[in-house]
């Protein structure tokens, strides 16, 4: 008998794998790359701007997957009912401070249609198995926000950008210099507490949150999870653990997609967990 040793990822991968089904949601398999086309009128959805492209023998541009959740949704037919997926996929695109293209490995689940609160519940609650899932024995975290309050907030000035980045950052004194709403200088300065956070939280959201925090310590609000006002709605979210300088895992609702794809009446919730940073994790031990 041959006893095959798994990779970090991959016994990840196969870990979370068994962890979503029995959530009943279906693997879903796709192509590598896809039209450019597609692409080019979605690129506020994209982490990297950049695509790597090329020409196939008919002399169609094509590029090489940047996002997994374009390509999931762009092949669902039927949005009325709740449609749940995940994947274990690569992506092609230039990471965060980098330079040059990287092959990403990536898991993670969509939950696509006329999703309800408990939906949103059970993805949130999917994010923090994952989580354990990938962490073993260490402390994990996640920051969780809500981007629909910001975009409501925010007017869409010149300023909007730097307000945003220092939200990301958490720089309150750049938040004052640019005149940021006083309800969102007082959001940034949460100090992560679910219970003290609670009330200047919306409704839905805090609904959600209250419904979780009675299983899993786990849960902290943090609004320099939101960073992406074009993609993300809703709540937001990012997985971190210990040892792990960067998140590991990223999510949220992304109903304004569905809109520019003319799936006005269809909500949408997901995550991804980057599995290739397992393997950059112990290799820096």
């Amino acid at each position: 008998m041959i006893n095959l040793r798994l990779r970090p990822e991959e016994e990840a991968a196969l870990n979370l794998r068994g962890l979503y089904e029995s959530y009943g949601y279906t693997f879903y398999r796709m192509s590598r790359f896809e039209e450019y086309d597609f692409y080019a009128d979605k690129k506020d959805f994209l982490t990297s701007k950049s695509i790597l492209t090329f020409t196939d023998i008919n002399g169609k541009l094509m590029a090489l997957r940047p996002d997994v959740t374009l390509s999931i949704v762009k092949h669902i037919k039927d949005f009325g009912s709740v449609q749940k997926f995940y994947y274990d996929e690569k992506v092609y695109r230039v990471p965060r401070n980098a330079n040059s293209f990287r092959e990403i490995s990536q898991a993670g689940i969509e939950c696509v249609g006329g999703l309800h609160d408990d939906d949103l519940r059970e993805v949130l609650e999917l994010a923090i198995l994952s989580l354990h899932t990938v962490a073993g024995s260490r402390r994990c975290v996640l920051d969780v926000a809500d981007a629909g309050m910001i975009a409501e907030l925010l007017p869409d000035t010149s300023s909007r950008a730097g307000i945003l980045k220092c939200i990301a950052e958490k720089n309150i004194h750049g938040l004052e210099a640019l005149n940021a709403p006083e309800k969102v200088i007082r959001l940034v300065k949460l100090n992560g507490e679910i219970s003290s956070a609670l009330p200047e939280l919306d409704g839905s959201t805090r609904k959600v949150l209250a419904s979780l925090t009675e299983y899993h310590d786990e849960l902290r609000v943090d609004f320099s999870a939101v960073n992406n006002l074009n993609y993300y709605n809703g709540i937001v979210f990012r997985g971190f653990i210990e040892g792990m300088p960067e998140a590991i895992l990223s999510g949220g609702q992304y109903d304004n997609l569905m809109r520019l794809m003319k799936h006005d009446n269809a909500r949408a919730v997901g995550f991804a967990v980057y599995l290739d940073m397992i393997e950059r994790s112990i290799e820096s031990e």
